[in-house]
């Protein structure tokens, strides 16, 4: 049975990057100008109108030309566009940015077009084509023409969005979400709930440092139902690693009640994906933290742009709101023979909203935003999310106390912390569909 986690991993990190979609629909340009040659053998010549070489020959010098141009272009402008998104938003959103599809697809029919027309210019020179030849040759030429205006149109589009830093928090939001409802729905990635490791396991540790990007539990169950033992997972995706860390505690067979040996230990550290740098893919904290870092930058001296961490706060809610309401999958837990300790949404809270709390103190209007979605997250949060987002508030305006706030703003943040409990009170009927372990 295949590896659907890792395979969905491969996938989606091939989409991050900016090459293999122009490389893929430069192969079909290329299939399609050859195939166009072999025209003559399969289509009677008697059927066909006649067309002259000389047009087609100029129109795929021009497309040539022309889309040369347009290739260099775009992939001036794009990135141009992700050096603005990077200085306007945070640099760990240009990777977000760079898998946006729309941009990419029309720096891939540009190249194709291109790619196209050069192989049919070398092959009408050494005489490939017959006058069937010529005819599908024209009109793929016509087809790929039109292709290249309407993606054309589309970019023009794109480019008046991309690099704003609207355009990066809505980009960020849409990856945030794919790994929160992730998280939501199997927050454990299909193992068991446990408190801690069985009495009698023994560590695998990392051996190398760094994060945890991806963690293949099929492949531990896999491994584990070989060797009859059971895998408790210690290291969960964003936690730092390093040699004297745990990745995992695996509890040996009755046939080998010993530690693990070498090749099981290898075989289990390869379902642990280790990069030097945080990833959204599984890592359900890290899109909240990349758009907390857009509200920080836009609240520094330099910036001073308070409209954009409102627009965070926005999102942020949004991401919240969702992730709790969204319900675990039935079959959550179908791999037996691998625990982990289940990841508590509390800290999102602190993920989403300490740093614009902390940074916002001297924007009334953003303090003031922060306890709106503080209320609103709260309505619709159990009371685990409850009790976070009020001790945030407390901590919120202790903070300000002690860094001198202005004594209006202050004493508004009170007032509205008032209503806020009073519309949330300590008692907290509790919700069923939360999402979370």
């Amino acid at each position: 049975m295949p590896d659907l986690d890792r395979l969905r991993l491969l996938w989606g990190r091939l989409h991050q990057t900016l090459w293999w979609r122009p490389a893929l629909w430069s192969v079909g340009a290329v299939a399609v100008a050859v195939a166009s040659a072999i025209a003559d053998q399969w289509v009677p010549v008697d059927w066909l109108p006649r067309v002259n070489a000389d047009v087609v020959d100029d129109l795929l010098r021009i497309m040539a030309s022309s889309m040369l141009v347009v290739s260099t272009f775009a992939l001036s402008v794009l990135a141009s566009a992700y050096a603005s998104a990077a200085n306007a938003g945070t640099p760990r959103a240009t990777r977000l940015v760079v898998a946006e599809p729309r941009s990419q697809k029309a720096v891939a029919v540009f190249l194709a077009a291109f790619i196209f027309s050069m192989v049919g210019v070398i092959a009408m020179g050494v005489g490939q084509y017959g006058p069937a030849g010529r005819l599908v040759l024209f009109a793929s030429a016509l087809g790929v023409l039109a292709w290249v205006i309407v993606s054309f149109m589309s970019y023009i589009d794109v480019l008046s969005r991309i690099g704003q830093v609207a355009h990066t928090i809505a980009t960020v939001e849409r990856a945030a979400w794919q790994a929160l409802e992730q998280h939501a729905r199997q927050p454990l990635s299909g193992a068991l709930a446990a408190e801690g490791p069985p009495q009698g396991a023994w560590p695998v540790h990392a051996t190398r440092t760094g994060h945890v990007q991806f963690v293949d539990v099929q492949a531990l169950q896999t491994l584990a139902e070989a060797h009859e033992a059971r895998v408790h997972v210690s290291a969960r995706p964003g936690d730092l690693v390093h040699p004297a860390a745990a990745l995992a505690w695996l509890s040996a067979s009755p046939d080998a009640p010993g530690p693990p040996g070498e090749p099981l230990a290898s075989a289990v550290r390869d379902a642990f994906v280790v990069g030097p740098e945080r990833t959204i893919e599984q890592d359900a904290g890290y899109g909240l933290i990349v758009l907390a870092e857009i509200a920080q930058r836009a609240l520094s001296p330099a910036v001073n742009d308070p409209g954009t961490a409102i627009a965070v706060l926005g999102s942020q809610t949004r991401l919240l709101v969702r992730t709790l309401a969204t319900p675990p999958d039935p079959d959550a837990d179908r791999f037996h023979r691998v625990s982990a300790v289940a990841a508590p949404l509390e800290a999102l809270v602190v993920l989403a909203y300490e740093p614009i709390a902390r940074n916002g103190l001297d924007h009334d209007e953003v303090i003031h935003q922060l306890l709106r979605h503080l209320e609103a997250l709260m309505l619709n949060a159990p009371p685990g999310v409850i009790d976070q987002a009020r001790a945030l508030v407390r901590n919120t305006l202790a903070r300000a106390e002690r860094a001198g706030a202005d004594a209006v703003d202050l004493q508004g943040w009170r007032k509205l912390a008032r209503e806020l409990d009073q519309q949330v009170p300590m008692e907290t009927p509790d919700r069923t569909a939360t999402g979370c372990p």
